[in-house]
């Protein structure tokens, strides 16, 4: 696995929407937007699944993701593989979580993505890999 760099940790925590794209088992596309992402550990990120249909469907054909990280002028596309979580205690704190932002909401489940690749979208470096 590849660790996060800071800035990439630091453009997590400070983004409001997240871009997470996926892909179905034929390849078919699907982007939705992620307002509960964070870093779990150096090489991990959690995602909440509140409303996720074609995402999750997506993710149990297919275990692969890519999700942006964005704080101006800088700005990130991290790929890796998918763990999805519907019990335990990673679902107990996904649930304090979601709650302490926004109380009416209710996780379905989390996904964990396990980092492999981390590339920069800012010019003069977009496209290249930075991890």
């Amino acid at each position: 696995m590849v660790k996060l760099p800071a800035d990439v940790k630091e453009a997590l925590v400070n983004q409001q929407v997240a871009s997470l794209g996926t892909a179905d088992k034929n390849g078919v596309p699907n982007v939705c937007l992620m307002g509960f992402v964070k870093a779990q550990d150096d090489e991990t990120l959690v995602m909440a699944d509140v409303f996720w249909k074609k995402t999750l469907a997506n993710l149990q054909e297919n275990p692969k993701a890519t999700i942006t990280a964005y704080l101006p002028p800088k700005a990130y596309q991290i790929k890796g593989s998918i763990e999805l979580v519907t019990e335990g205690p990673l679902m107990n704190e996904i649930n304090g979580w979601v709650a302490s932002k926004m109380a009416n909401l209710k996780p379905k489940g989390a996904a964990l993505l396990h980092v492999e690749e981390i590339y920069s979208l800012s010019p003069p470096n977009a496209g290249e890999k930075i991890t």
